[in-house]
């Protein structure tokens, strides 16, 4: 299982790069993970499109799903030219609905899941302590909700997010081998629970310290991210998710301040492998 990144930068990025998209591949399977500005044609430097079997969009902000618009088309144009017999999945939120209506209607290019709607499970975890917001049990033990789909031989496990706007992180897992991948969010138990001994972390890292204040309850820091690796025993950290504006090798720096793990900063068409 390989993840390569399609773009990393948000909310804009930059000049020749693009915003938030993820190709994770593995055995017949080819996900897409988020689909923002410039991700479509960074796909078409690895990948046919129409390879593609799924899409997941985290949530939608224009810098994690803008492209699906150009994905709609080129797959739809390929099935009505006969170049594509079948649709893809694409995995979404429930809201806002006027957005997910709009997407539920594309059935020339996607068969379309509502991640609400999928089978819920439960996966253990760990008490957390010092996480935002009221402790999620008394015990030492207790369990998350997840929402839970097949994709060919990968499994995908989807948790809500803290965010401005609903969403969900992902874990998948292949065999032995997982990747969790936060989407947008602030940090919460349930996060840090489901990413618990993934293989590979791939975390936004929207700030630095000194913006701490101004993404509390929406988005995590560096460092944060950093925590997020250290309390859940992850083998690797990717950062991703970063303000154009900032030097990555600060924010790799404040990350490896909480993690003494490995760090590593997402790069456009940089090819990490999944343990």
């Amino acid at each position: 299982m390989q993840l390569t990144v399609l773009g990393c930068w948000a909310p804009y990025p930059r000049p020749e790069e693009a915003c938030s998209g993820y190709l994770l591949q593995a055995g017949s399977v080819a996900l897409m993970l988020d689909s923002g500005h410039g991700s479509f044609a960074r796909l078409a430097k690895h990948i046919d499109y129409r390879q593609l079997t799924g899409l997941v969009v985290t949530h939608y902000h224009p810098d994690h799903y803008a492209d699906i618009h150009c994905l709609r088309h080129a797959i739809s144009g390929a099935r009505r030219d006969g170049r594509m017999n079948s649709s893809i999945k694409l995995f979404v939120p429930p809201e806002p609905v006027e957005i997910y209506r709009q997407l539920a209607g594309y059935t020339d290019a996607f068969s379309v899941v509502n991640i609400a709607e999928l089978p819920s499970v439960e996966l253990p975890g760990a008490k957390i302590d010092n996480i935002p917001g009221p402790p999620p049990s008394t015990c030492d033990l207790f369990s998350i909700s997840a929402r839970v789909a097949r994709l060919n031989k990968i499994t995908l496990h989807f948790v809500s997010t803290m965010h401005g706007m609903p969403g969900y992180a992902v874990l998948i897992r292949h065999g032995e081998k997982s990747v969790f991948y936060s989407g947008d969010t602030a940090p919460t138990s349930s996060i840090i629970n489901a990413a618990r001994n993934a293989g590979l972390l791939l975390c936004e890292a929207s700030g630095m310290d000194k913006d701490s204040e101004f993404l509390a309850g929406e988005h995590m820091t560096a460092r944060q991210a950093g925590e997020l690796a250290r309390q859940t025993g992850v083998k690797k950290l990717v950062l991703t998710h970063f303000w154009p504006e900032y030097d990555i090798d600060e924010l790799l720096t404040e990350a490896r301040e909480s993690f003494d793990g490995p760090v590593l900063a997402a790069k456009q068409d940089a090819v990490f492998k999944c343990y």
